[in-house]
């Protein structure tokens, strides 16, 4: 029974099924219409307005052939028994009903197409021979995984499948699908003249149908802007650039990008106004109009990385102009880095201009630090020198002090080498003279065992002891009432 009832529908003419399809007013659709195979041989059609009075926008008995009519062109591919339909140049006011339908000799086959025709834009960008652009193409669309082709003819095409917010690259384009702002992002890099012409933009809905739009690419060589240019600064310094752009984007937007990995921009500054810092972050630009020079100012550069110059035209595409590749280098050392903080980025800066009207800075705070370092080295030798002279000196008036022993002069005993004995109490006699009572007594002295004497001519003693006693003679007086006095050394000297 089911096998009657489906073979019951396809031989009763009418309504096969329906789709509804979005264009944009400057660009095109491609609708894709099936058919039975038994009608391969039938002519196809493509008519808007109600079914009674639908009239006929193209028609062609041709197989696997394009054939054209004005605006519209179909193609019967009789091998996958489908026939493609495709609307060029949309307006608004080609929005309605139309069908795309299978003449036969009873009543017609059909599929009705609900065409709905939203504003778009006409896209014209110029850019310039070893640039870049970005050219953005709005759209509304609810699938989440469309298919992208990007065609300059119909043999140079590359295809991307943006199944994420991310860039996709096929050699030098590269496409992001940003959904949430309705707009397909297309990069174009390393630009040359063969690049200008007519390219189209093919978003791919799904199976039944797909739009795309135009665009028009003007490649210029002019003279009076730098392709590229490279700067050098040390590790945390500033780095000033100049870059010239053509007079005819004198009122466009300008910017400076940074490029990181895929990212086309990571970050970027733009400017609007005439004559008026604008900074955020760690860049600064200043637009002269009336010279046509966008000026930057990136502080506290720390790695290699690449920027580029550019304007945006009021339509939002972006031009890249000038690529400036900045390369950092070291000049302090491991321990200066260490021990230093890094140099001010508003230090000054010292411009050079090259024939790309670019300016490169190379920071004076660079050399001050390594020239402080020197003078505090030197005064540290210097001292450290000086300190050790007046040691040596006071070593060497110490030693000439102690190794005087001539008569007059005492010599000290050094306690290193050699040990004295305590001086012993004979209790022999000795000469007493008038002016010396019998209540002092002197005792002998000996001298002690070891090496340190070779003769009694050498003979040193270590201490004697003078007590002041109340009952003694007056012949024995004593400083500043002293009642103890102690003598270093004794000599002994040969009569």
């Amino acid at each position: 029974m089911k096998i009657i009832w489906t073979f019951t529908l396809m031989m009763i003419p009418g309504v096969v099924s329906s789709m509804s399809v979005t264009g944009y007013s400057g660009g095109g659709v491609t609708i894709m219409c099936k058919y039975n195979k038994r009608y391969t041989a039938n002519a196809k059609y493509f008519c808007k307005g109600q079914w009674s009075d639908c009239t006929d926008r193209i028609k062609t008995e041709e197989k696997n052939k394009w054939v054209r009519s004005g605006r519209f062109s179909l193609y019967d591919d009789t091998s996958s028994s489908v026939f493609t339909v495709t609307i060029r140049n949309l307006t608004e006011g080609d929005s309605g009903t139309y069908y795309c339908a299978v003449d036969t000799y009873l009543r017609d086959f059909y599929t009705e197409v609900k065409l709905k025709v939203l504003t778009g834009q006409q896209i014209r960008v110029r850019g310039y021979s070893g640039g870049n652009v970005i050219i953005n193409v709005k759209y509304k669309i609810q699938e989440e995984n469309p298919v992208i082709y990007v065609c300059k003819t119909t043999d140079q095409c590359f295809t991307v499948i943006n199944r994420r917010a991310e860039w996709k690259h096929d050699r030098r384009f590269s496409v992001y699908n940003d959904r949430s702002a309705g707009l397909l992002l297309l990069f174009i890099r390393d630009l040359n003249e063969n690049d200008s012409g007519e390219y189209k933009i093919i978003v791919e809905v799904s199976e039944d149908y797909s739009f795309f739009s135009d665009f028009n690419l003007d490649i210029k060589t002019d003279d009076c802007c730098g392709k590229s240019i490279s700067l050098s600064a040390s590790a945390g310094a500033s780095v000033n650039i100049s870059c010239k752009y053509p007079q005819s984007h004198s009122r466009d937007v300008k910017f400076l990008c940074w490029r990181s990995g895929a990212d086309l921009c990571a970050e970027e500054l733009s400017v609007e106004e005439n004559r008026r810092w604008r900074d955020e972050g760690k860049i600064r630009l200043y637009d002269d109009r009336e010279q046509q020079i966008l000026t930057g100012s990136i502080s506290h550069v720390t790695e290699d990385s690449e920027y580029w110059c550019g304007v945006q035209s009021d339509q939002g595409h972006k031009i890249f102009i000038t690529r400036v590749l900045i390369r950092v280098t070291d000049v302090l050392n491991t321990t200066s880095l260490s021990t230093s903080p890094p140099p001010s980025s508003s230090s000054a800066s010292v411009f050079k201009t090259s024939t790309s009207h670019i300016t490169s800075v190379s920071p004076g705070s660079s050399l001050i630090v390594p020239l402080v370092l020197v003078l505090v080295l030197l005064f540290l030798i210097i001292a450290g020198l000086l300190l050790l002279f007046l040691c040596k000196k006071n070593q060497s008036q110490a030693g000439d002090s102690s190794s005087q022993t001539g008569p007059g002069k005492h010599e000290v005993v050094s306690h290193t080498g050699c040990d004295y004995e305590d001086i012993k109490d004979t209790h022999k006699e000795l000469p007493t003279s008038p002016s010396v009572s019998s209540n002092c007594v002197y005792s002998t002295v000996e001298k002690a065992t070891g090496d340190c004497f070779t003769s009694a001519e050498d003979l040193n003693y270590a201490v004697v002891n003078f007590h002041k006693k109340s009952d003694g003679p007056d012949s024995v007086s004593f400083r500043n009432n002293q009642d103890y006095s102690e003598y270093a050394a004794v000599n002994h000297l040969s009569a």
